[in-house]
């Protein structure tokens, strides 16, 4: 990992360089790094279940979103955007679901 130092035009740069290199922010220091490669790595079912439910997630934050009624309507979390707040309840419905699923299969 190469350190931008004196650099005037990099300093505070972040993001990626077509498929080279990423510039990275990390204590204030700027980095750069090789563009990872992630072609190898294989995912677990469990880690493939819950991009499936964020997923699902995202589309019903999304849709709250895009429409003006739904969005005006949604009771926020303080300073948390609607979308971040939709996102956040679904996903605390769905551990609520999984748990009384769950707790009605042990019976």
């Amino acid at each position: 990992m190469a350190e931008v130092i004196d650099n005037y035009a990099l300093t505070g740069i972040s993001g990626r360089v077509g498929k080279l290199a990423v510039y990275k922010r990390i204590n204030g220091k700027t980095f750069m790094t090789k563009y990872p490669d992630r072609s190898k790595v294989v995912y677990t079912k469990e880690q493939i279940g819950f991009r499936e439910i964020f997923a699902l997630a995202s589309k019903f934050a999304s849709e709250i979103v895009s429409d003006p009624m739904k969005k005006s309507a949604y009771p926020t979390q303080g300073r948390k955007s609607v979308y971040h707040c939709a996102l956040s309840d679904y996903m605390k419905e769905y551990k609520r679901k999984k748990a009384t699923e769950l707790s009605a299969n042990a019976d």
